[in-house]
């Protein structure tokens, strides 16, 4: 019980971090970047849907890492909570 306490309260103090962080950021919104993306984007990468040309393209290495950090991150959670095994 204290332990799902504890975790919970880290996630809670994670979560105004983040929030305070963000809230905290001067800057917003890039329009010159995505304005560049929007007019570009064909020429740049050839791709017909400017989301996949910023997901595939413009952004590849991103996208990889992030979905990198997911698989980590999933196979941490499963050695820390031991799903399925008896521990």
């Amino acid at each position: 019980m204290t332990r799902t306490v504890l975790v919970s309260i880290l996630v809670l103090v994670l979560f105004g971090f983040v929030l305070f962080v963000y809230i905290a950021h001067p800057e917003g919104h890039d329009s010159e970047v995505s304005t560049y993306y929007v007019h570009n984007f064909i020429e740049d990468t050839g791709a017909r849907n400017a989301v996949a040309a910023i997901y595939l393209n413009y952004r590849m290495y991103d996208t990889v890492f992030e979905a990198l950090i997911l698989l980590v991150s999933i196979i941490a959670m499963l050695h820390f909570f031991k799903v399925g095994g008896h521990g």
